[in-house]
C-alpha cells in the first residue's frame, strides 16, 4: 500500500511539472518570418527582434524571452494605426497612409516606474519588437520591418503596444499580473484528487 501511495503521489507531481513546463515551453516560442529588423524604423530604441509571425498580444507571455529577458507584460495598446491609450499616442504622417507616423509618451509617464520597456508594432500577419532606450518619449515609426499577407514589406499598422518586464525603481508601476496557466491548474487538480483518494484509502484501512 505504501508503494502504491508513493507511486500515485509521484505521478501527480510529475503530471503538474510536465503540464506546466509544456505550457511554458509552448508559449515561449515565437515563429520567425525574417531575422532582419532595424531600430531606424522606430526611433528611441536600441535593439529589435523579429520579424515574427502572428500577433504580439497573443504570442508573448511572461515566459517568452525577448532581448534576453522574460516576464513581459502588456501595458497599453493603441489598437489601430492612430489613437491614444494611457500615456501612449500614435499618429499618422498622412491620413491616407497608415505605414508611417509618430509616437509619444505623455509627461506623466515615468520610465523609472517600470523595468525594461519594449514596443511592438503589428501589421499584416507579423509583428516586430523594439527595446526602448529608457528615456526617449517621442519619435517616428514605420512598418518597413513588417510583412503583409503576400510577404511584401510595409503593411498598414494594425496596433502599437507598450510592454514592460515589471515594476522599476520608482515603484509606482503596475507589476505584471500573475495568471495561472490552464494546464498548471489541471495538474494541481490532479494532485488534490490524488490526495483525497489517499486519505480515503487510509481511513478505510
Amino acid at each position: 500500500m505504501k508503494f502504491f501511495n508513493s507511486t500515485l503521489i509521484g505521478l501527480s507531481v510529475a503530471a503538474v511539472a510536465s503540464l506546466t513546463l509544456g505550457v511554458e515551453g509552448a508559449s515561449a516560442q515565437l515563429s520567425v518570418v525574417d531575422a532582419s529588423c532595424s531600430v531606424a524604423n522606430l526611433t528611441g530604441t536600441t535593439d529589435c527582434e523579429g520579424v515574427y509571425s502572428g500577433n504580439d498580444s497573443n504570442s508573448i507571455s511572461t515566459s517568452t524571452e525577448l532581448f534576453g529577458k522574460t516576464g513581459w507584460s502588456e501595458l497599453w495598446k493603441v489598437d489601430d494605426s492612430s489613437g491614444t491609450a494611457g500615456p501612449l499616442t500614435v499618429a499618422l504622417n498622412n491620413a491616407g497612409d497608415n505605414t508611417s507616423g509618430t509616437w509619444t509618451l505623455s509627461d506623466d509617464f515615468d520610465f523609472g516606474d517600470y523595468g525594461d520597456i519594449m514596443f511592438a508594432l503589428k501589421g499584416g500577419p507579423t509583428f516586430t519588437a523594439y527595446l526602448s532606450d529608457g528615456q526617449t518619449r517621442s519619435g517616428t515609426w514605420n512598418t518597413d520591418d513588417l510583412r503583409n499577407g503576400g510577404g511584401r514589406v510595409g503593411p498598414g499598422l494594425s496596433h502599437f503596444t507598450v510592454w514592460t518586464t515589471g515594476t522599476g525603481s520608482g515603484g509606482n508601476g503596475e507589476p505584471p499580473a500573475s495568471v495561472p496557466e490552464p494546464a498548471a491548474l489541471l495538474g494541481l487538480g490532479s494532485v488534490v484528487l490524488g490526495s483525497r483518494f489517499l486519505r480515503r484509502k487510509s481511513e478505510d484501512a
